[in-house]
């Protein structure tokens, strides 16, 4: 039970991604009694300033410092100001890690001051807590969780595609892209992708956004809203044209093609003539 009313703290566990917990949390009265998680926490303060005591050190973490634990380690938590903290954090299970990265990855910093590793966080973490699928969850988590092992994690892998493999890994994205056109109004799978290229999930996800810089999720969005366009030119409606190209409904489709065109789809289809409705008035 929490004694502040802006208190709160969420929990939301990962279906697309197991052994992945998110936590979000804002605290001011209440104090976490030292104590320890199985896994990796990893996290950003979002706002105010937390103290907490880990390996016999006072920590003092203001906004924009990323917390870094490795499993099994002790650790407090507390409000160091009036306003207490808020904060985002991903658990992650060792054997989750450990695919990712490669080996065992180890933090002997756990707390940093890296406001703009910190904002990448936030703004990822939101986008994995409404993440519609694995595809888009894999994507953001991999992305994120490397950035941080790679600038602060120790015993981290060089998992970088090696440039001597470039043509068979491009041969194997080859099949990647067909996979995703012959299935884009299927529910796409990050481990279908993952297998059509033979490798691991965290692996494909780093070897692809290589190789196209952009992630599998933002790829696979982007032909589906132009496979919707390509339907609206040819007077499907909205709805059909959401359906046709894998997209939820018709307001996920306003909402990924004004992000991509700057307009509706009904708006494209006034313009260019080919609203249904129209025709049926000719």
């Amino acid at each position: 039970m929490f004694h502040h009313p802006s208190e709160f703290v969420t929990f939301k566990a990962c279906p697309q991604l197991p052994g992945v917990e998110l936590y979000s949390a804002r605290l001011v009265n209440h104090a976490f009694a030292p104590h320890a998680h199985d896994g990796y926490s990893l996290g950003a303060i979002e706002s105010g300033v937390e103290r907490f005591r880990h390996r016999g050190s006072e920590h003092v973490a203001p906004a924009d410092t990323l917390v870094l634990l490795n499993p099994d380690e002790l650790h407090t938590g507390q409000a160091e100001v009036d306003t207490g903290w808020t904060y985002q954090m991903l658990y992650i299970e060792p054997e989750t890690l450990l695919e990712l990265a490669g080996s065992e990855a180890y933090f002997p910093d756990a707390s940093v001051h890296d406001p703009k590793l910190a904002a990448d966080f936030r703004r990822t973490f939101q986008r994995m807590w409404k993440a519609p699928d694995d595809v888009a969850f894999a994507s953001e988590f991999t992305t994120l969780v490397d950035a941080i092992a790679s600038r602060y994690g120790k015993n981290v892998r060089d998992v970088r595609p090696a440039s001597a493999n470039e043509k068979r890994r491009m041969a194997s994205m080859q099949r990647v892209l067909d996979c995703i056109e012959a299935h884009l109004d299927d529910n796409l799978g990050i481990e279908m992708l993952a297998a059509e290229a033979g490798l691991s999930v965290f692996h494909f996800v780093r070897t692809f956004s290589a190789a196209f810089h952009v992630t599998p999720h933002q790829y696979v969005q982007a032909r589906r809203v132009a496979r919707a366009k390509s339907l609206l030119a040819k007077r499907a409606t909205p709805t059909d044209a959401a359906a046709a190209a894998g997209l939820t409904d018709q307001s996920h489709l306003n909402r990924w093609f004004k992000r991509a065109y700057g307009v509706t789809p009904a708006q494209y289809q006034q313009q260019i003539g080919t609203r249904p409705e129209l025709n049926r008035r000719g």
